[in-house]
C-alpha cells in the first residue's frame, strides 16, 4: 500500500484535491469541475498552459486516516474561518482592508498552502511531485523553511489551480528565457477562488521580482513584511498571477523572498 505523504503510515484515507469547504464557495456554473493549469513554455510561442479539468469531488488515496482526521482537519477548519470572507462570488466591502486582516494569520495560511500544494502535486497525473522534506515540515506544525506566500485580487471570478517549476529568469542581468528548475527545490502553486488569488512558492538561490502589465505587485503575506500593501494588486485571473514572477540569479546569489519597491 502507498505510504502517507506526511507520516509514512499506510495511505488508507482519501484526500480532496481542493478542500471541501472551498467547493461551497464556488457557484454551480462550474459544472462541478475546475481547471488545473500547469505552466509551460514553448519556444516561439511563449508562456502557455496545459489545462486539465478535475472534479471538485476528486479524491486521491495519498494520506492516512490519522493525518486526514487529525491535524489536517483542524487546519482546514481554521483556514476556512479566516478565508471565507474573501471567497464570495461577489466582492463585498474593502478588499484591501480584508487582505490586511490576513496578516496575523500569515503562518497558518502559508502552512495550509504548502499542504495543498503537496497533496495536489501527488494527487494529479504527472511527475511534478514536491519534496518529502516539505511534507515533513508541514506536519510538524510550521510553514516549511524557504517558502513565501503572496495574495492578490482577480478581476474575473473563477476557480482554478496552477502548479509550475518554470520561471522567466535573468542571470547576471541577462534574460536567459523561461528556465525549468528542480521541482523539489523550486516551484510555485496558485489557487483562485472567485476573486481571491493565493500563491505559495519556493525559489532558493534566486532573487524574486514581479513583471506584469501596469506594474502589478501582489500583497506579500509570508514571511511578514513591514512594507505597505501595494495599491495595484488586481490581476485579470490566475494565469496573469502565475506568470508575474521573475527570478534573478547571479554567481553567489543567496536567494531571498520578494521585495516590494
Amino acid at each position: 500500500m502507498r505510504k502517507c505523504l506526511f507520516c509514512q503510515s499506510p495511505a488508507d484515507s482519501r484526500e480532496h484535491v481542493l478542500p471541501q469547504w472551498l467547493h461551497r464557495c464556488v457557484s454551480l456554473e462550474t459544472g462541478g469541475k475546475f481547471p488545473v493549469q500547469v505552466g509551460r513554455y514553448v519556444e516561439g510561442q511563449g508562456n502557455l498552459d496545459e489545462k486539465k479539468f478535475a472534479s471538485l469531488n476528486f479524491q486521491a488515496k495519498i494520506i492516512c486516516k490519522s493525518c486526514n482526521n487529525g491535524w489536517m482537519s483542524a487546519m482546514e477548519s481554521e483556514v476556512e474561518s479566516i478565508l471565507r470572507p474573501l471567497t464570495g462570488k461577489e466582492l463585498a466591502g474593502d478588499f484591501e482592508m480584508q487582505l490586511n486582516l490576513l496578516r496575523p494569520h500569515a503562518t497558518i495560511l502559508a502552512r495550509w498552502m504548502a499542504k495543498t500544494a503537496i497533496t495536489t502535486s501527488y494527487a494529479l497525473p504527472g511527475k511534478m511531485h514536491l519534496s518529502n522534506k516539505l511534507a515533513e515540515e508541514t506536519k510538524q506544525g510550521h510553514a516549511p523553511q524557504g517558502i513565501w506566500m503572496d495574495v492578490a485580487k482577480a478581476r474575473v471570478s473563477g476557480i482554478a489551480v496552477a502548479l509550475t517549476n518554470k520561471f522567466p529568469t535573468f542571470n547576471g542581468k541577462k534574460y536567459v528565457g523561461v528556465q525549468t528548475h528542480n521541482t523539489e527545490a523550486c516551484f510555485q502553486f496558485c489557487i483562485q477562488v472567485n476573486h481571491l488569488l493565493l500563491r505559495v512558492a519556493m525559489t532558493p538561490a534566486a532573487q524574486v521580482g514581479y513583471r506584469s502589465p501596469g506594474g502589478l505587485i501582489p500583497f506579500r503575506l509570508f514571511p511578514a513584511t513591514a512594507k505597505q500593501l501595494p495599491f495595484n494588486f488586481e490581476y485579470e485571473h490566475v494565469n496573469d498571477f502565475l506568470h508575474s514572477v521573475v527570478l534573478n540569479t547571479w554567481a553567489g546569489c543567496p536567494g531571498e523572498v520578494p521585495t516590494v519597491p
